[in-house]
């Protein structure tokens, strides 16, 4: 994919997934916010707040950033890869009228990336460093032997792609997958022939078979998007509106000054009280 295309693609889909991330705040939807009273006096201290008001932007920015990050990950697989890269996206539809990836072995895998020579390879998208834990680094492994083992001929290679961070900083689990033991002795098959591991810049350069710049213009069409939308002055409105609708839910006044008698309110409002 050239730089042009590549560019105009991802900042129409940026321009429209901050307006999904905007409905967040529009719809003022406080019911998915999970809120620990036991761990928000330790931020007032730890953070020098003074205020509900300070406590409360910093947990909704908190609250929000996950939203942002679940989001974003959900971006790439879902719209980048397949529309601006041409990967097949392994949907439940997909797999249910394409034989065979219908067989839970295919669980983990979440595209098909045809590459220029006409060659197929699997990809399994992850997000960052801390993905995958032993137990799931475990079952990748098992899965992806099932595959080469029962399908041989279907593809070229098995990818692990991370789009963010650098492979020096991956923890062990993504050796694990591959079947590579380097502390404790883990029951997996070596598939380093067969499973690949790519990260940050070289597996944005692969996705693009080898065009070294990709993930730059990405990173161009994103911030092409956010001079185009105006979403910091749309958003400064929303934000308190949002901040509101949490003080209502609450029913406590954000501005006013903490005190102790605040905490163990806030502890009745969040975690009820034991009916006698």
């Amino acid at each position: 994919m050239k730089k042009e295309d590549v560019i105009k693609k991802v900042k129409r889909l940026i321009l429209w997934w901050m307006n999904q991330r905007q409905n967040k705040l529009v719809d003022e939807l406080t019911d998915t916010m999970s809120i620990n009273p036991f761990l928000l006096p330790f931020i007032v201290e730890y953070h020098s707040l003074s205020s509900l008001s300070e406590l409360f932007n910093l947990v909704i920015a908190s609250h929000l950033i996950t939203g942002h990050n679940t989001g974003f990950g959900k971006l790439i697989d879902e719209k980048v890869l397949p529309e601006v890269f041409g990967s097949t996206k392994l949907s439940k539809k997909f797999r249910a009228e394409n034989e065979p990836f219908i067989d839970s072995c295919f669980d983990e895998i979440d595209h098909i990336i045809k590459k220029p020579n006409g060659k197929i390879e699997l990809l399994s998208l992850k997000a960052g460093r801390w993905t995958i834990q032993l137990t799931m680094a475990v079952q990748l492994n098992y899965a992806f032997k099932e595959i080469v083992t029962k399908y041989p001929k279907l593809f070229e290679s098995i990818n692990v792609g991370v789009f963010y961070g650098t492979a020096d900083r991956l923890t062990d689990k993504y050796d694990i997958l591959r079947g590579i033991n380097r502390g404790a002795v883990h029951k997996v098959t070596d598939l380093q022939g067969k499973v690949h591991v790519h990260v940050g810049a070289d597996f944005w350069s692969w996705i693009n078979n080898g065009e070294a710049q990709t993930q730059e213009w990405i990173l161009a069409g994103i911030l092409e998007a956010l001079k185009e939308s105006n979403i910091q002055k749309i958003n400064k409105d929303l934000l308190s509106s949002f901040e509101v609708a949490v003080s209502k839910k609450l029913n406590i006044d954000s501005n006013k000054k903490i005190n102790k008698k605040d905490w163990f309110n806030l502890l009745e409002k969040i975690n009820g009280t034991v009916s006698e």
